[in-house]
């Protein structure tokens, strides 16, 4: 019984479905034969549909009135080109056909006032369609209609007015939302004029329509908002408020506005980073609106982020040069404010690496105490300087700079770079150069002997033992690196060097121009022995051949190498003679193809243009194909010589040793 019972309930719910979707596909279908009338505005055709205007949808739940206010032409339209020319004659003329449209939207409220609230699936309302496109006269058609079953009652009609322009879409969004998003000036004034007082939250995204104007630049919609409603709204996303989207676009014309108002007082106001409005502009280097912010309020300058940082901070760590200098000149004392590390303005500027920022501030006699001011690490400016990897000579060889300084570790710059090093960049050496310059004497407190190896004071390791598993840590390492270093690209250097030996013998072998074959003294001869180009050609090939057997020769033997540093000094001079090599053989590739072409110098010209340009641009990209080889070849000479001395003085002093036992 039961169960007959629930086959007939599942069978009612299924007739009352295929019922509802008969009657939506039936609404779509009267629609779709209704919709050209919805977008010229006939009334007419809809006077039989009276009754059921609420019900004639599309997919998205648009009515007429939607589809009719979103095809109208926009008023505020206007033609930038022949494309848009046409259009807006196109749709005037369609206007004037159409002159009954102006009334379209009236008349179709009075068969149906339903309508005028009615939302789509996204929430929006007639008032949110013509806001977006600018339609005025609409926008003044809705609140006329809005206020019609009140006229007796002017309080109850400025209500209903208040709650249909506080309606809001999925997104959250009022009217006034999209007039200030797209910029339609006159509904925004017609909006705020209708009711001042009206509060316009945020949306989902935590947009106001004041921020939003702001934030695009939107200078009149931005000033009838601050001047016709009495408390606006200016926040915005991750805490920020309308002088923030200000001073994140460097409008200074906007930010001017907003200062005048009566929201210039929330200069003081921080973002969820604690930054202000100073702080950004600071932070970008956008000087004029650091300038207009100051003027307002030079309190800001001394605010503090979630950090510590103040925006002279932010300003020197970037090096926006003209941002410090004006920070500096209006709020001289905030240079000596420091960050929650202890940072000064010296600090942060020397991590921007703007030597001109630096320059800035050792011209200031008054900051002369902060050049050696400790950071909660104990780290002056130099000391923090020493290891960043760069170098503002300026700054170092500086007179005021505390060049022995040190740490609470006990390092001193010298130490710092030195630390974990095995290899020193360019700057690092420049940088300990300008340190042993300067200084007299080398101001150490550890044990050094080796690269940021150091023996503590108290420690009960030994020095020697210490030294020795320094070196075979060093050894291990730097044997491990260049085992690395040399096989990945071991194999395809051997082959390129194979290819060009093969390449350049058998050019040899087959000279351009061919042999004499007539009997005589000259025999089985080059044709073209006695051109000058086709000599050349000989010379390079043979030096191309030489450099690539070489090459393919010391491949042979790394294999059997043990010694991984005498390995990587070969394989150095290995690489330097297979670039030579190519070189060679490109150019006696040029030659050998200018030799043969000796009644076509105009082609001849062309190929050697094209052939010796791109090869010397290639090598001026890597010009130290030579330098290359000569430096690796004196390594390798030096390193060998620096060996036997050291076996001779190793001998020289057994010898003597024994000689002095023997005495």
């Amino acid at each position: 019984m039961s169960s007959s019972l629930s086959g007939s309930d599942n069978q009612n719910a299924e007739t009352r479905r295929a019922g509802r979707l008969s009657v939506r596909e039936k609404n779509f279908e009267l629609m779709d034969s209704l919709y050209k009338a919805a977008v010229e505005g006939h009334t007419d055709q809809f006077r039989a549909h009276a009754t059921m205007l609420d019900q004639i949808l599309t997919p998205n739940e648009n009515t007429i009135l939607h589809i009719h206010i979103t095809a109208r032409p926009n008023q505020t339209m206007k033609s930038n080109n022949k494309l848009k020319s046409s259009l807006w004659r196109m749709m005037s003329t369609f206007k004037k056909q159409s002159s009954s449209s102006e009334h379209f939207g009236r008349d179709i409220l009075e068969m149906c006032p339903g309508l005028l609230l009615k939302t789509n699936t996204k929430g929006e309302t007639l008032l949110h369609i013509a806001a977006r496109h600018g339609h005025a006269d609409v926008v003044k058609d809705l609140i006329a209609e809005c206020k019609k079953p009140h006229q007796n009652d002017p309080e109850k009609g400025v209500e209903a007015v208040r709650l249909m322009q506080g309606m809001t879409n999925e997104a959250k969004d009022t009217a006034l939302h999209e007039a200030a998003r797209y910029n339609q000036i006159d509904v925004v004034k017609m909006l705020t004029k209708e009711d001042p007082s009206l509060p316009y939250d945020a949306n989902n995204a935590g947009e106001t329509p004041l921020y939003v104007a702001a934030e695009r630049g939107y200078k009149d919609v931005t000033q009838d908002i601050l001047l016709t409603c009495k408390s606006p709204a200016d926040h915005g996303p991750m805490g920020r408020t309308a002088l923030h989207a200000a001073a994140f676009r460097n409008d200074t014309e906007m930010t001017k506005v907003l200062l005048d108002s009566s929201i210039g007082t929330q200069t003081s106001k921080a973002d969820q980073q604690g930054w202000l409005p100073l702080h950004l502009a600071a932070h970008l280097g956008y000087y004029n609106v650091v300038k207009e912010l100051l003027k307002a309020d030079k309190s800001a300058a001394y605010k503090a982020d979630n950090e510590g940082k103040i925006p002279l901070h932010l300003a020197a760590g970037k090096g926006r040069l003209n941002t410090v200098q004006e920070l500096i000149m209006s709020c001289p004392s905030s240079c000596e404010l420091v960050d929650d590390r202890g940072w000064n303005v010296f600090h942060f500027a020397l991590q921007s690496g703007s030597r001109r920022t630096i320059e800035l501030l050792l011209k200031s006699p008054s900051l002369g105490n902060l050049v050696n001011e400790k950071n909660d690490d104990g780290n002056t400016p130099l000391l923090e300087h020493a290891g960043s990897g760069s170098l503002i000579p300026s700054f170092v060889c500086h007179p005021k700079v505390d060049r022995l300084a040190f740490n609470q570790n006990n390092c001193s710059a010298e130490d710092i770079i030195r630390s974990d090093k095995l290899l020193f960049r360019p700057n690092e050496k420049n940088f300990m150069w300008c340190l042993n310059r300067l200084n007299r004497f080398r101001c150490r407190r550890h044990i050094v002997f080796g690269n940021g190896e150091r023996k503590e004071q108290f420690s009960n390791t030994s020095i020697e033992d210490k030294k020795n598993n320094y070196r075979k840590e060093k050894s291990s390492s730097i044997h491990e690196e260049l085992t690395q270093y040399v096989n990945k690209g071991k194999e395809s250097q051997l082959v390129v060097a194979a290819l060009i030996a093969t390449v350049t013998f058998t050019a040899g072998i087959t000279m351009p121009g061919g042999y004499i074959n007539e009997i005589g003294p000259d025999q089985g001869a080059a044709v073209l022995t006695k051109s000058s180009s086709f000599q050349a050609f000989v010379i390079f090939n043979s030096v191309a051949m030489i450099l690539s057997t070489i090459a393919v020769f010391i491949h042979l033997k790394l294999s059997l190498l043990g010694d991984k540093v005498f390995e990587f000094n070969l394989w150095k001079i290995s690489r330097g003679m297979t670039k030579l090599a190519l070189f060679f053989m490109v150019f006696a590739f040029l030659t050998g193809t200018y030799s043969v072409l000796p009644s076509a110098k105009i082609l001849a010209v062309i190929v050697s243009i094209i052939t010796g340009g791109s090869i010397l641009y290639i090598y001026a990209y890597d010009y130290a194909a030579l330098f290359s080889l000569i430096k690796a070849v004196m390594r390798f000479h030096v390193n060998r010589l620096q060996e036997i001395r050291k076996e001779f003085q190793l001998i020289y002093f057994l010898y003597l040793n024994d000689f002095v036992r023997a005495c």
